[in-house]
This record gives structure tokens, C-alpha cells and sequence, in this order.
């Protein structure tokens, strides 16, 4: 990848083709960006307009339905007959800006004969507004009436559903589907069928659609027509795979991620399996259109006049931005999305990676390609509609641009800078063991280092990679082929290119974290990955200071509260490197709101380290006169966070307060080379445990019985 893309010389008509070892976009001078932005725009709505004139899409949905809400249904192995399996009954619990509750929705099953209909229960609908409404767990109470939300009939966790027909316990089973004492789960097992094509225990259901009516939000049952529409989809799917059209992504999924990729232990096994048949083929329609503006692009630049190479990179541009976005449609238009009914913003969708990972859902959602409406203030915002990413995007890009040229505007303000200065952004794709695309120095360089045992990013971001790599590459209808991009996707062989099929199976062994699952093939695997981890980790400061100015700072962002990352983080950066730390404050990088943080303690803020060269002399660390120096240190620090904390525009807790006092205890500890005890030389597992900790501790408390004093003299003042 050697096309470097500068947006804002775009937009004058110009554009610059430079010769990089690695793909680099770059948002460089001026505000005048209007052509690239356009385009962008303007093709993205010509695909959104082509698909909504799909005859093929037009008849698989309704016009006027925002979004689905489906699960899976099983068939009983007690009673035979289906039943779905919920995980949550709620379609709105949403409150206004002064806690009370503004919209009250949930789902109710009734069963049928044999059969389990899904009814709609509206409580706006039946007793007008609803802010009086209280929760007493799973009922609502308003106007002396109750409403019952059902419980989920599935515990994922204790391997557990329960059949909303019969009412029996779905258990286990053995290998042939015979209920059994021990075996694989039920639901696992009917889902592993499904997904090898013996679809007689498992199946896909659509249980409620979501429209918007005179600016109001509707929900209704989904009836068999709704169904059967997607079985129609999944015959054009099944088409597909049987031509092997390879706009279908059927690529594998990291086998040993079971871990953060929950889906692989019901038979997902391949990214195509992560959507259900309408979703699929909307995505597919949407690989192919983006790769036809791609096509006519580069064919408009040309009959302008450009040259075919400068075209092509402008066309590049365009293409890559449009598959950017169709990656995040795909991100918000799956079966492992989830109605987060409860958002502080409205109803809206949960994005397959919002927990972290990738979960099994069981209230999961589709939006609908034709939908007219997708918003209504304070109760519904559909964040993955194909015209609210499109939106999105165009401002992301907007801000982007818009910012780099405040930045190309210093000259006003700070001539000295400016004129040392280049007003350009580079984006390299590079390995931060070697920082090989860099060569010269730098005064600072800000990083987000990662933890152990954090989320797989590689495998992960394999949802994003099959994404992108189809629209970005050409195809002949049985094969993708190099166009955009091409060494991100397809490595040089003798005979030509070859396409990489996945991150994870090309790249995850460079990631910079423990993942035992990556070396099934090493003895004592756990061991080796997490000697990898600090090599690698080690090697990553080592190289980033090798890249700074003689006084220079490199700057981490940490948002982790165990002994054993600050551990790592001092191992590297002090003892390896042989850096510094010379400050350390707060800054507030988590959504209170996040999917990921309900339920739980969190640290809501990551704790900016400020690192330079240069550790010299010895310690000793059981010294009192030191230990009380750095506690009256910590004390100071505290005290200066939690008056911050009290600030409205610091939004500080407890546990983040805590992790910036022990920024100022490193800061102390860290000038040293050496820090010994009577014994010799501290370790850092012991040195973070034994004394960093506890220190840090002391001083919080102290700074809170002082912090407490000020409060009381503060109230007493203000007392007549």
C-alpha cells in the first residue's frame, strides 16, 4: 500500500500520489475539502437509493419498518414443538431528562394451539403518558393498573431455557438429541445443526417490527409473511454459496477466541454466519454496489482529464471511505446485535462489539434497507441505519479536515511553531516493535498501550477486515482480485497475489498481548504467550524511545486498575526503557452509559503517564523518611483530585482518583534506577504490591479526612 491521500488537495481539484512503504491517508492544508466530501455524499446516497430500488430487497421488506427485533426459536425436545427463546422482553424502557419514565413497551407470549404468538403490550398506548409509572422489578405499576414483564426463558450461563409451551427445563442432551444427565446443551447443539444446514431443531425467528408513525414510535407483532420473507432471502443466499460468489464472507473465525467470541460455540464458525439471510444479502448488494462507484469514479477523473494513476488514487479515496461505512452498517445489522431498550437516548441498537467482544444474542436486531424514518428525540435513534452512518461518516470526515486546518492556521498565532511545522496528518500502518515506516525523531509520541490479557483485537477486527476487504478489491465472480489497498489484503507469491484470507491467521502472532489460543502448537502455551506479551511489550518501548528527541516525551494513556498491568506498564517503560515518570493526571476517555460498564465497577477515566529519558542513583525504599515524602506526595495529589472531583466538568470517581494518586507514588519512585530493600533490589510484582498500593492508600486517606475538614469549615461558613 503506497497511495497516500490527502482529502484537502482533493478538494482543489488536486491530489498526490507518494511513494510509502505502508498505506497512509492523510487530511492536509486548507478547509477546502468540498470535492472529496461531496463525492462521498453524493455516491453514498446513489447506493443507498440503489438498494432501496432493489426489486429483489423491495420485496423482502416493508416500507415503513425501521428495524426487527428477532431471536432463535428451538424445537422442544420434551414436546416437539417450537418455542422461541428470549432473552428480553422489553421493547422501550426509556426515561427523560428528570428520571421519569417516557415510553413503557414489552413483549408478552401467548401460546396457541401449537404455537407461540408474540403480543405487543404498549403501556403508552393503553394509558397515555406514562411518568408516573413505577418498576418493582418486573412489573410496572401506573394509575392503580400492574403490567408483568415476563422473565427471559434462557440462562445462557447455566446452560438452561425453558420451553414456553410445555414449560419444561431444556437441558442436555447426547450426540444424537436424545434428552440426557450430562452432554452438550440443548440450544447449543440445535444452533451447531442449523449451521451445518439440518435445520429441524433450530430456526430463525422475527418476533416485532419497529416503525416510526407521525413521528411516534410503533411496535407490532411480526406475522408468518414476515418469516416466510426471510426464507425466501435464504434461497438467494444459499445461491450464492453455491456459486461461491465471494462477496459472501466465509472466511473462518478464530477457532480458540471462544472466549470473546461467544457465537463459535453455537456453530458460527464463519463470518457469514453472524447474520441472518436478509441481512446477508443487503450486505452483499452493498460490497458490489460500492465497488461499482469505485468503477466510476476512477472513469469520471478520467474523462476530466486526470491521469489513469491519479484517478485511480482519488477514486481509492472515495471507495475506501464508502466501504468504511458499509462496515459499520454491517456492525449495527446482525444476529449478534442486541435492542438496547434502556438507552438514556432512546431505544436503539446494540452493535455486534459493544460487549467487547462478540455475544450471543437472543432479542437481536435487523434494519431495514428501505426505511424512511429512523429517529424520533428522546425515544427512538437508529444509529445503524444505512443514512445515519452515511451522516455520520461525512461528518467524521468534515471534522477531520476541518481540524487539521485550524491546525495549518497556527502561523496566525504561533509562527515559530508553524513555521517548523508541517500541517499534514500521516496515518502509517506499522509494527510497534520496529516503527519502520519513521524516520526521524520526534518531541512526543502518545500512545494507548494495551494490557495482557486484553480483548483479541486481531480476531476480532477480522468483522471489520471481510468487510472491507470485497469492496476494496475487485472480483470475477469467483475470486476477489487486487485493486485498493491490495497489500492489506493479498500478499505477492511468484505467480501474482494471493488473498489473505484473515488477520488472525496472518498477523496474530505480532499482536501485543497473552493469547494462549495463538500458540496451540507451542508446549506450556501459556507460559510461552505470556513470555511473548513482555518481550514484545518490552521491544515496543524500546523502539518508541529510540524515536524521541533528547528531550522528548512519550505519554500513555493506562485505564487499568490491577497490580499486575501497572507491573507490566513499569517494567517496560522503567526498567526496560529506562524512562521516567514525570507526571500523571486523569482525563475522562469512558461513556458512563457504555454497554460494557453496566453492573459494574469501572474506572471511567484513563490516567495520562508522562514519560522521559533518564533514571539515575538508588533508592532505599524502606526508608521512612522516603516513605513519608512520598505519602505527603500522594496526600497532595489526592487532595487536588478530589477538589477537582467536585468541579462540574470533571465528572472523577473514586477508583479513578485512586489511579492518579498512584501516578504521583511512580512519579517519585521512578527517577531511580534502583529501588532496594534489605534484601537487594525490589521486584516490580513486589514493589507494586508492597508498596506502590499500599502508599498510594495511605495517602488517599489521608486527603480524604482532609478533604472532609474543608467540606465541614465550608458548610459552617455558609451556616448564619
Amino acid at each position: 500500500m503506497n497511495t497516500l491521500l490527502n482529502p484537502a488537495k482533493y478538494g482543489k481539484e488536486e491530489i498526490e500520489i507518494k511513494d510509502r512503504n505502508e498505506l497512509a491517508f492523510y487530511l492536509g492544508k486548507g478547509r477546502q475539502v468540498k470535492k472529496l466530501i461531496y463525492d462521498v455524499k453524493r455516491w453514498g446516497e446513489w447506493i443507498t437509493d440503489r438498494l432501496k430500488e432493489d426489486q429483489e430487497i423491495r420485496k423482502l421488506y416493508e416500507d415503513d419498518v425501521a428495524v426487527y427485533i428477532g431471536t432463535w426459536e428451538v424445537k422442544c425436545p420434551h414436546c416437539a414443538r417450537w418455542t422461541a427463546i428470549i432473552g428480553n422482553y422489553w421493547l422501550a424502557r426509556v426515561k427523560d431528562g428528570s428520571g421519569k419514565y417516557r415510553r413503557l413497551a414489552f413483549m408478552h407470549p401467548v401460546v396457541r394451539d401449537d404455537k407461540v404468538d408474540i403480543k405487543v403490550v404498549d403501556v403508552n398506548a393503553i394509558v397515555g403518558k406514562v411518568s408516573r409509572a413505577k418498576l418493582d422489578h418486573n412489573v410496572i405499576r401506573i394509575e392503580n393498573r400492574a403490567f408483568e414483564v415476563p422473565e427471559a426463558n434462557i440462562e445462557a450461563r447455566r446452560n438452561l431455557a425453558r420451553c414456553l409451551l410445555c414449560g419444561n427445563e431444556i437441558k442436555y442432551v447426547d450426540d444424537k438429541g436424545n434428552i440426557a444427565d450430562r452432554g452438550e446443551w440443548y440450544v447449543k447443539w440445535a444452533l451447531k445443526k442449523y449451521h451445518v444446514g439440518d435445520e429441524r431443531f433450530a430456526r430463525q425467528r422475527l418476533l416485532v417490527k419497529v416503525k416510526v408513525v407521525d413521528r411516534n414510535l410503533v411496535f407490532e407483532s411480526c406475522a408468518d409473511q414476515d418469516n416466510q420473507k426471510l426464507e425466501r432471502a435464504k434461497e438467494k443466499i444459499n445461491g450464492l454459496l453455491e456459486a461461491r460468489d465471494p462477496d459472501v464472507p466465509t472466511e473462518p473465525i478464530s477457532h480458540y477466541s471462544v472466549r470473546y467470541l461467544f457465537p463459535i460455540l453455537y456453530g458460527m464458525t464463519k463470518w457469514y454466519k453472524l447474520f441472518n439471510p436478509r441481512q446477508l444479502l443487503t450486505l452483499v448488494k452493498l460490497v458490489k454496489l460500492i465497488r461499482e462507484v469505485g468503477k466510476s469514479v476512477e472513469e469520471e477523473r478520467i474523462e476530466e482529464g486526470w491521469g489513469k494513476e491519479k484517478a485511480k488514487g482519488y477514486a481509492e479515496a472515495v471507495a475506501s471511505y464508502l466501504g468504511i461505512f458499509s462496515a459499520k452498517f454491517a456492525d449495527y445489522n446482525g444476529v449478534v446485535t442486541a435492542a438496547h431498550v434502556s438507552n438514556p437516548r432512546g431505544v436503539d441498537i446494540a452493535h455486534a462489539l459493544s460487549m467487547r467482544g462478540i455475544a450471543m444474542q437472543w432479542n437481536w436486531c435487523e434494519i431495514s434497507p428501505l426505511a424512511r424514518e429512523d429517529y424520533v428525540s428522546g425515544i427512538f435513534t437508529n444509529s445503524g441505519s444505512i443514512r445515519k452512518v452515511l451522516q455520520g461518516g461525512i461528518r467524521a470526515l468534515d471534522y477531520l479536515t476541518s481540524s487539521l486546518h485550524h491546525f495549518s492556521n497556527w502561523e496566525r498565532f504561533e509562527p515559530e511553531i508553524a513555521a517548523s511545522t508541517k500541517a499534514e496528518a500521516i496515518a502509517f500502518l506499522d509494527d510497534a516493535t520496529s516503527l519502520s515506516s519513521l524516520d526521524q525523531k520526534y518531541d512526543i509520541i502518545v500512545t494507548d498501550p494495551p494490557y495482557a490479557d486484553d480483548v483479541p483485537y486481531t480476531e476480532l477486527s477480522d468483522f471489520y477486515y471481510v468487510w472491507l476487504k470485497r469492496p476494496l478489491s475487485d472480483s470475477d465472480g469467483k475470486r476477489l482480485i487486487p485493486r485498493f489497498h491490495s497489500k492489506a489484503f493479498f500478499r505477492k507469491t511468484d505467480n501474482g497475489y494471493e488473498e489473505i484470507q484473515t488477520q488472525w491467521q496472518e498477523f496474530a502472532r505480532r499482536e501485543i498481548s497473552t493469547n494462549p489460543g495463538r500458540f496451540l502448537d507451542v508446549p506450556s502455551r501459556n507460559e510461552f504467550a505470556s513470555k511473548h506479551f513482555e518481550t514484545l511489550f518490552n521491544l515496543a518501548f524500546l523502539t518508541m524511545k529510540s524515536k524521541l528527541k533528547e528531550n522528548g516525551l512519550l505519554v500513555t494513556y493506562y485505564a487499568h486498575t490491577s497490580p499486575e498491568a501497572w507491573a507490566n506498564l513499569l517494567y517496560a517503560g522503567w526498567k526496560g526503557a529506562k524512562m521516567r515518570i514525570t507526571n500523571t493526571f486523569p482525563i475522562v476517555t469512558e461513556s458512563a452509559q457504555r454497554v460494557t460498564g453496566r453492573g459494574k465497577m469501572r474506572l471511567d477515566t484513563s490516567i495520562i503517564v508522562v514519560w522521559r529519558s533518564g533514571v539515575s542513583g538508588s533508592v532505599r525504599i524502606n526508608d521512612q523518611s522516603f516513605r513519608l515524602n512520598i505519602i505527603e506526595g500522594a496526600k497532595k495529589k489526592a487532595l487536588s483530585l478530589l477538589r477537582l472531583s467536585k468541579k462540574e466538568d470533571y465528572k472523577l470517581r473514586g477508583r479513578d482518583i485512586l489511579i492518579g494518586t498512584m501516578g504521583a507514588v511512580l512519579a517519585e519512585i521512578t527517577q531511580y534506577e534502583d529501588v532496594r530493600d534489605i534484601r537487594g533490589s525490589v521486584s516490580i510484582k513486589d514493589l507494586t504490591e508492597k508498596y506502590v498500593f499500599p502508599w498510594t492508600t495511605e495517602g488517599m486517606f489521608q486527603a480524604l479526612g482532609e478533604h472532609c475538614g474543608e467540606e465541614e469549615k465550608a458548610v459552617s461558613i455558609e451556616e448564619p
